[in-house]
């Protein structure tokens, strides 16, 4: 399990803003806690209060992840910096084929 620390001076979440879907998605399982399945209902309560039309979980728990991603700059330098083995580790655990 990997943890990951916060220095809060630095520490700002991203805003979701309204947002359309047109990439094309594949489904993946994973667990979440019901506390944080609460703060997702609420959030998909908010966002369609807010934008007035509904969002799909999947979409918004997407969404609220590219947000997170896209704010941090060390995570932004890191995936610039990836090797090209990274990248094609990358690709495998994404199914792709990779050229050897």
């Amino acid at each position: 399990m990997h943890t990951f620390t916060c220095k809060k001076s630095n520490f700002k979440m991203a805003k979701l803003k309204k947002f359309t879907v047109i990439d094309p998605a594949t489904r993946v399982a994973f667990s979440l806690k019901q506390s944080t399945r609460r703060l997702v209902e609420e959030y998909r309560l908010f966002y369609t209060t807010s934008y007035g039309h509904p969002v799909e979980r999947g979409e918004l728990i997407e969404q609220l992840l590219v947000a997170w991603f896209e704010q941090d700059s060390d995570f932004a330098k890191f995936s610039k910096s990836l090797s090209p083995e990274q990248r094609a580790a990358v690709e495998t655990a994404l199914g792709g084929q990779v050229d050897a």
